[in-house]
């Protein structure tokens, strides 16, 4: 049973990591799947075996391999040229989305609540320090809290009844989806290695590892259908929204509503602490420093790159981190005994 506990706590982060503001906006799925319409749907199946598959993969090769971070694990998967470059362009990457997610965390503060950007950035920052001086088992107790939240905000969409059925009528006249399927999965685990990755090295028990793989994989896969339907419901609407499930939840009473912008709030913040925990676990095997130090040194850091902007690297790195997963993901799934050559 404690094994089974452990498996949905590693689950969970699994999900909270891959899933971010534009997951919950509906913004990502939108582009990547409902504007394909019903075609998008086996692009979700799909997603959804690779996300089990891989997630699986890279967990059990840091397992395997002794890799505590993502950058000795591209040391080891690339060789140290390449893995050193990776390993730049993975730190900025990452970086960046963590500026990102707290800036989106005062924003969101700032409009739903009037607290001020500057005041809600700075107590994001603070208590996602407070929760990553606890370690990792502190970041899977806080994934374990939010992930059924985000869960049950899928099943209320559900519930909601303005959905459309997800199954293709039809043979899809183009395979373009099959494309953007593999670039949503490439992207995403690119980013969830940075604590995939630590997570693969510090379990034990290999079982634990599927086990949370195929919870965390048809959990994401179940989020995206949910979404996805509801958005091909009520496709002339939401098309050209910039928060195209906010037409959905508009419908709500001011509850379910509130439940939505705590739900958007947490998938940001998870997002946030997950990719603080993977660049300080990067950093320590490069600088001697108390783990506490370094992340309130990346905290400080994104927290002034919130003020002076930071999108346009951004606009340039994130489809470069969606190809340099696709690098990720070749050299995961080749037979393990090549990958140590």
């Amino acid at each position: 049973m404690k094994l089974w506990g452990k498996s949905i706590q590693v689950a969970a982060t699994y999900v909270g990591t891959v899933v971010g503001a534009g997951f919950a906006s509906g913004q990502e799925i939108l582009a990547f799947f409902t504007s394909y319409g019903h075609s998008g749907t086996i692009g979700i199946l799909i997603a959804t075996v690779l996300f089990v598959w891989l997630g699986y993969k890279m967990m059990w090769l840091a397992h395997t391999m002794r890799t505590p971070s993502y950058e000795s694990f591209n040391q080891k998967l690339f060789g140290p040229l390449v893995g050193t470059t990776m390993n730049i362009l993975v730190f900025l990457t990452l970086f960046g989305v963590t500026t990102v997610m707290l800036a989106g965390a005062g924003s969101v503060l700032e409009e739903q609540f009037q607290i001020p950007y500057l005041a809600g950035t700075v107590a994001t920052a603070f208590f996602a320090l407070l929760i990553l001086r606890k370690g990792l088992e502190q970041l899977l107790v806080v994934n374990a809290i939010v992930v059924p939240s985000m869960f049950l905000f899928a099943l209320f969409i559900l519930l909601d009844g303005k959905v459309d059925s997800p199954l293709p009528i039809s043979a899809p006249v183009s395979y373009e989806f099959l494309w953007k399927t593999v670039l949503y999965v490439s992207f995403n685990l690119a980013m969830a290695q940075s604590v995939l990755i630590p997570i693969g090295y510090a379990i034990r028990e290999p079982i634990i590892l599927l086990r949370a793989s195929v919870i965390g994989g048809v959990i994401l896969g179940f989020m995206l259908l949910v979404v996805h339907t509801a958005m091909l419901a009520n496709w002339n609407e939401v098309r050209f929204l910039d928060i195209p499930i906010l037409f959905v939840t508009d419908r709500w009473n001011e509850w379910l509503q509130l439940f939505f912008v705590f739900v958007l709030y947490s998938e940001i913040f998870t997002t946030l602490i997950s990719n603080v925990f993977g660049i300080g676990q990067q950093l320590r095997e490069l600088v001697y420093a108390p783990e506490s130090r370094i992340y309130l040194f990346l905290l400080l850091s994104a927290f002034v790159l919130c003020l002076i902007g930071y999108s346009q690297l951004l606009m340039f790195l994130y489809p470069l981190f969606g190809y340099l997963g696709l690098s990720t993901l070749c050299r995961v799934v080749m037979p393990s005994g090549q990958l140590s050559r």
